[in-house]
């Protein structure tokens, strides 16, 4: 079916635009750009290992506001023994070892993963162990999840391995899980849960107030795509170090196949809410890339057997939302969500994609970047709106934003290994999308699912 898809979407005439190459000049820019970039982010690096301006005073996540940074400067090409590198390094461990903010502990994954260090191997299993525990019945990630004690880690481990390699022999979840004894302090798990007990509904909203933090962050809060996009980078590095992930990814997958809106291609920031900035569009997209490529899509998803519309939809909708570049870096240029460049291009070069549709990503992102860079080397704080209430999104401070832009001008790839496993590549999808109808590409609004109070099938 899947090969089939491929020859259908091969044999269309794709109407993205050609990608001249950038000029030696524009390069020159962005190198600049890039240059000034790291040399604020090692300025702005304290004595004991953390950074300046950090986005909460109550001193939340200071483990994951040390470890971007220093995942974005060792992506940069900043070396590992780096000086700066180093202290931060000393700063996150210990600081990680006793999180339990989802967050936190999927950007430390992904700074420990690229830093490469052996003496790092048993934190990473820890980490990776707590956000497996943390995975909800609906398939995603809240902001807190379960710290296990020695015991119960092992437990879960052994267990999942065993799980694991029952699946990579052709079974399904469900089938192995009928031979197994799951001792019953974990039987809630959902990854030891059958797919019928699986309830893909929130619990109901307390409607608490942002202020009220004790509430927005208990262990039994709603889940978002923000928190599962996290976990999912946290997870898919982790697996680089044997922790066996396959069983928690195909809940993943069976999330963002139930919670996609058909036919506008759009994913929202809950499982079964309206609402969510554009970036939600992207998560889903990498969500459905790790089902594809680990061929986990849910029996019976998508439209009409065809497993590739979730996917070519998703990539109209982005499509949608990404403007054109205006070929000249010397002049102001729009500035842009950072957090939303850094999602659009983790997608762009998950999926191979030279250009979304027929828009040219790299070269429209990078002429805000150039653009709008502060004499000193930093990015703005600011997130310049959310799109669901009008308002401006939570300052992300100097520090995180410069990380984001530093990640998009790198064309970071923390996925590299899934790129090679997807079945249908960035020309093909191209292609697919110039096969969609107007109506199709330009979907209008569509309304939630019937029965729901938001975008999720029940």
């Amino acid at each position: 079916m899947l090969l089939s898809c491929a020859v259908v979407l091969g044999s269309a005439r794709s109407d993205a635009a050609d990608v001249k190459p950038l000029t030696k000049e524009e390069q020159d820019k962005i190198d600049t750009a890039i240059d000034r970039g790291v040399a604020f982010l090692k300025g702005a690096q304290v004595e004991n290992g953390a950074w300046k301006w950090r986005m909460y005073r109550d001193r939340r996540f200071q483990a994951a506001q040390s470890a971007l940074p220093a995942y974005a400067l060792l992506e940069a090409g900043v070396p590992a023994d780096d000086p700066v590198i180093q202290k931060a390094a000393e700063y996150v461990r210990p600081k990680a070892l006793a999180s339990d903010f989802t967050y936190e502990m999927s950007l430390v994954l992904l700074f420990l993963d690229r830093l490469g260090d052996p003496k790092d191997k048993q934190l990473i299993r820890t980490l990776a162990t707590r956000l497996i525990a943390g995975q909800h019945h609906t398939g995603g990630w809240s902001y807190r999840c379960p710290i296990l004690d020695e015991r119960g880690e092992q437990s879960l481990l052994r267990l999942l391995g065993f799980l694991s390699k029952g699946m990579k022999k052709g079974q399904t979840r469900e089938q192995v899980l009928r031979g197994m004894e799951i001792p019953p302090a974990l039987q809630a798990l959902p990854v030891f849960r059958p797919n019928a007990a699986l309830l893909w509904r929130e619990p109901p909203s307390s409607k608490e107030t942002i202020a009220d933090s004790a509430a927005r962050f208990s262990e039994v809060g709603r889940t978002d795509n923000s928190n599962t996009q996290f976990a999912m980078l946290g997870l898919w590095v982790a697996q680089r170090h044997g922790l066996p992930v396959t069983p928690s990814f195909e809940i993943m997958t069976a999330r963002f196949e139930r919670s996609h809106l058909y036919p506008s291609g759009v994913w929202w920031y809950g499982i079964d809410e309206e609402g969510g900035s554009r970036s939600m569009i992207c998560v889903g997209l990498m969500g459905l890339a790790i089902g594809r490529g680990l061929r986990l899509a849910t029996p019976g998803a998508g439209i009409d057997g065809k497993k590739d519309v979730h996917i070519l939809k998703g990539l109209a909708a982005l499509s949608r939302r990404i403007g054109r570049p205006t070929g000249h870096m010397d002049r102001p240029a729009p500035f842009y969500d950072l957090y939303f460049l850094w999602s659009a291009e983790r997608v762009a070069m998950l999926y191979d994609l030279r250009t979304i549709g027929d828009k040219d990503w790299y070269r429209w992102g990078a002429e805000s970047l150039v653009t709008n860079q502060k004499p000193s080397g930093w990015w703005s704080g600011m997130s310049p709106h959310m799109e669901w209430t009008g308002k401006k999104n939570y300052d992300y401070r100097a520090t995180l934003t410069t990380a984001f832009a530093l990640l998009f001008l790198k064309r970071s790839h923390p996925m590299k290994e899934l790129t090679a496993k997807l079945p249908l590549r960035g020309e093909q999808l191209n292609a697919g999308l110039a096969r969609l109808r107007p109506s199709d590409k330009f979907p209008v609004r569509a309304a939630p699912p019937s029965g729901t109070s938001g975008g999720s099938q029940p």
